[in-house]
This record gives C-alpha cells, sequence and structure tokens, in this order.
C-alpha cells in the first residue's frame, strides 16, 4: 500500500472518530447573527471551506446589501431620539458601525492535503495550520446602505525559494492580501419589491450570490474568492428585485482582471425568477449573460509576475511570485491569442430544502457556454455542464457531490480548421461535520485531476492525478 493511500486512511478514521467523539452543543456567533439575530442556519446550508449554499432568506439578505432584516442598536448623538423616531434620521448625527457587531472572522486550516500528480507521483504531503484567515467588517450602515469588506491572511500561497540551493522550494512566507469589497444601496418600492445600487471590486455575481455552487462550471470570476492572490476588478450594478419573485441585474465591468475602463470593459445582464418563494422549499431560474472585450483567452495562461520582467533568467522561478489570470480549462500547446470579443451564456436551477424534517440539502445543475473571437481571425467555443449536491441530516452530518463536463471546447485556427479537445468528466466528494454551526470538519477527495489535449495530440493526456484534504473551519 503506498504512503499516500495509507495517510488517506488514517485521515478517514481520524474524520469520523472526530464525528463520533465530540459534543454538539455549541452555538454560532457570526457578526451577521448578532446583528440580525437570526442563527447560522438560517441563511445558510453549510458554509465548508469558505463556500456557502443559501437559503431564501440569506440570498435575500445578500440583496439588500445585509441591511433588512436588522435588530441592533444604532449609537445617536446626544439628546437625539434615535430609534424611537418612526423615521430614523440619518444625517452624520449618529455612529453607523458598531465594530463588536461587525467584526467577524474565518480561520481554514489544513489538517493535511496530498494525492499525485498528472504523472501518477505522489505528492508531498503538507499540513497548512492557518491555511486562510478571513477578518470581515460588514454590515449595514444606515436603512438604506450597507457594505461587505474582506481581508484575507493567504497562507494556502506559501512563496517558493528562488535561490540556487533551494530552488522552487516551499518557503513558509505568506501573502497578506486585501481581498473584497461591496457597497451596495437600496430601497423598497411597493410590495415586496426593491431596487439599488452597488459598487464591488468582484464580479458583478456576487450581489445576489449567483456565483455559488464554486464546483459547478465558472468562466468569469477570476477576481477575488479568497483562495488566490488578490486580485482586483471593478464592477458598478443596478438591480431590482420586484414582486417578490423577480430579479433583474444589469452592470459595467473594467475587466477580467483589472480596473481600467479605458483599454476595454465588459457588461452582464441576470434575469432570475424565484419559483416557490419559500425558505423551506426554494427554487430560483437564473438566466446570466456576459460579454465585452477585456478578457484573457480561456486556453492558456497569462502570467503576471511581480519578479520578473520577462522570462526568469536561469535559477530563478516566479511560480509563487505571479498570478496566472484565466478562469479557463487550459489546453496543452494552445497558441498565445488575443481576444477581441466575448459572449457567454449561463442557464442555472437551484433548489434549496432547509430542514424538512431532519433532512437538508441544496442541488443545482448549471449549463455554461462562452465563445472567443481573437484578433487574429481565430476562435474558441466552450461549453459545459454541470450538477451539484449538498445534502445534510439533522444540520450535523453532511455529503457534498458534483460532476462537470465539457459538451464541446473547440478551437478554430485563423484559416478555419477545427481542433477539438479531449478531456474526460471531472467529480468529486466530499464528507461534512458540523458539531456546531460555526464550526466545521471536512474530508475532501477528488479522484480525478486531468490536463486538456487537442484531440490532435491525445497522446499528452493524463488523468492519473488525485488529490485529497482533511481540513478544518471556523467561523467568530
Amino acid at each position: 500500500m503506498s504512503t499516500g493511500m495509507k495517510t488517506l486512511l488514517i485521515c478517514i478514521a481520524l474524520f469520523f472518530g472526530l464525528q463520533f467523539g465530540v459534543t454538539q452543543d455549541a452555538q454560532a456567533v457570526a457578526a451577521f447573527a448578532r446583528q440580525t439575530g437570526m442563527n447560522c442556519n438560517s441563511c445558510h446550508i453549510g458554509t465548508y471551506n469558505i463556500v456557502p449554499n443559501f437559503t431564501r432568506t440569506g440570498r435575500l439578505f445578500a440583496m439588500r446589501g445585509y441591511q433588512v432584516p436588522y435588530i441592533r442598536e444604532r449609537l445617536h448623538a446626544e439628546g437625539d431620539t434615535g430609534n424611537n423616531n418612526e423615521q430614523s434620521k440619518y444625517g452624520g448625527d449618529y455612529l453607523a458601525l458598531n465594530w463588536t457587531d461587525f467584526f467577524s472572522a474565518r480561520l481554514i486550516s489544513e489538517v493535511v492535503r496530498g494525492g499525485e500528480d498528472a504523472s501518477g507521483r505522489s505528492l508531498d504531503e503538507r499540513s497548512s495550520p492557518i491555511n486562510r484567515m478571513s477578518l470581515f467588517f460588514s454590515g449595514a450602515i444606515t436603512d438604506w446602505l450597507g457594505v461587505w469588506t474582506e481581508i484575507g491572511y493567504l497562507g494556502n500561497n506559501s512563496l517558493h525559494s528562488v535561490t540556487p540551493n533551494r530552488q522552487n522550494e516551499q518557503t513558509g512566507v505568506n501573502f497578506f492580501a486585501y481581498d473584497e469589497y461591496r457597497i451596495n444601496a437600496s430601497w423598497d418600492f411597493g410590495k415586496n419589491s426593491f431596487y439599488g445600487f452597488s459598487m464591488g471590486n468582484e464580479h458583478p455575481n456576487v450581489g445576489a450570490q449567483f456565483q455559488y455552487p464554486l464546483p459547478l462550471p465558472d468562466l468569469w470570476s477570476n477576481g477575488q474568492g479568497g483562495v488566490g492572490k488578490s486580485m482586483n476588478m471593478a464592477n458598478l450594478s443596478a438591480f431590482m428585485f420586484y414582486d417578490d419573485r423577480l430579479y433583474l441585474q444589469i452592470a459595467g465591468v473594467t475587466g477580467a482582471d483589472n480596473t481600467n475602463w479605458s483599454d476595454g470593459s465588459n457588461y452582464y445582464l441576470n434575469v432570475s425568477y424565484d419559483w416557490f418563494r419559500k425558505t423551506r422549499n426554494d427554487l430560483w431560474l437564473i438566466g446570466e449573460y456576459y460579454a465585452g472585450n477585456d478578457f484573457p483567452s480561456i486556453m492558456t495562461r497569462i502570467k503576471d509576475s511581480f519578479l520578473c520582467t520577462g522570462v526568469c533568467p536561469p535559477g530563478v522561478t516566479d511560480e509563487n511570485l505571479s498570478i496566472s489570470n484565466t478562469p479557463g480549462d487550459v489546453i496543452v500547446n494552445a497558441p498565445v491569442e488575443r481576444v477581441r470579443h466575448f459572449d457567454s451564456l449561463r442557464l442555472s436551477l437551484e433548489h434549496s430544502a432547509a430542514d424538512r424534517g431532519p433532512h437538508t440539502w441544496y442541488a443545482a445543475t448549471t449549463f455554461l457556454t462562452m465563445t472567443q473571437d481573437f484578433e487574429s481571425g481565430a476562435k474558441v467555443e466552450d461549453t459545459q455542464v454541470g450538477a451539484y449536491l449538498r445534502y445534510f441530516y439533522a444540520r450535523t452530518y453532511g455529503v457534498e457531490v458534483f460532476v462537470r463536463d465539457h459538451l464541446k471546447y473547440e478551437y478554430t485556427t485563423p484559416a478555419g480548421l477545427k481542433r477539438d479537445t479531449y478531456t474526460k468528466p471531472n467529480y468529486g466528494i466530499t464528507f461534512l461535520w458540523y458539531p456546531a454551526m460555526n464550526f466545521d470538519f471536512w474530508l475532501s477527495f477528488s479522484p480525478r485531476v486531468q490536463n486538456i489535449v487537442f484531440d490532435d495530440q491525445r497522446g499528452l493526456y493524463n488523468d492519473k492525478a488525485s488529490s485529497y484534504v482533511l481540513g478544518m473551519e471556523y467561523n467568530f
């Protein structure tokens, strides 16, 4: 039996041993729970590894910019009657943000990570006690304005040495990076309707939290997210939720990896419908369109280095001193192309069922297609589908599974030659255990980590890689 397999079996034994050896009487105390008076399960169906899934209550809370419901007292100037007024007063005479209610944090630890690379060679087995640490200062400022801010310590981005005697070895030196920001203003109109505007440094679909679940196909969100080095974009959004059912959003975006409007821009449209409108049994039909002229090729990595102005000199590696700014699935030996224009459409169906007896789940399926036209006259088309399920028994024992695949990933050369790609479906499974709403363990296994090759170079394909992670997360 290989060393990696032995370690995995030990992790599994530890995971299940912990499940039956720890009591379950703790309570969640995250910032939004303090502000709203609700527990974490009111808005989330698990928060494992920074990836929350939402109940209807949680999604609407995010859409409103974390303003409604809000129960905590705001501090007003002396002599002001404050919250006893029927009409709230906002004019610079009160303190909107109480740090004890608005400050929160998330700590993610990896007990062990391992697996094999594409050739089947065992990877180093590593532990990362502080894999990621996020500090949040978020919530309602007034009854119409809310803010989300996050600063992240990215311990999962350990820098590599560039000295000759330690070439490309991990050093334990990490990034402390500014990560996410979003400010949101919204107002009610009519019954169960509101409209608003927002500005942020992420893809605009985060405003309604439509970027989740993360394991499903996504070619857009390569700005923020808390798992890589910080990289900003800028978006300005207008949105509306009408008659408790229909969500509409339009946004302008500076680009996929920059904050410059002058060298191109993108735009985003969203039309979504809440079919059931019930927190305990909710169904969203989501249609999103994203297009523009400032986006990297999805076929190749485009690297921005902090160390080397061009190709690194002999003996110097900038692997962990650079950012690869494309979210696509890289094709081996793909030509480097510059995007002239792109169009992308994503259709999703997301269903959440909260506390139906002891059963709670979040299920989703997604269809995504993107076409990029290149300045050379070539183009690429990528169409993907995916399905996902996160299930909990008694909000304590859970499992998450996903599968996704490319239906079509085809490059057309400037001469009109079509080159199809070869790949297989990706899938994975994660076991979850929540001894408290704000604390969880997970054991994740991805049996297939593969490269993507052109069909006429199928001999370069390799799917021998796999990975596993045993970790834990604490929100407070």
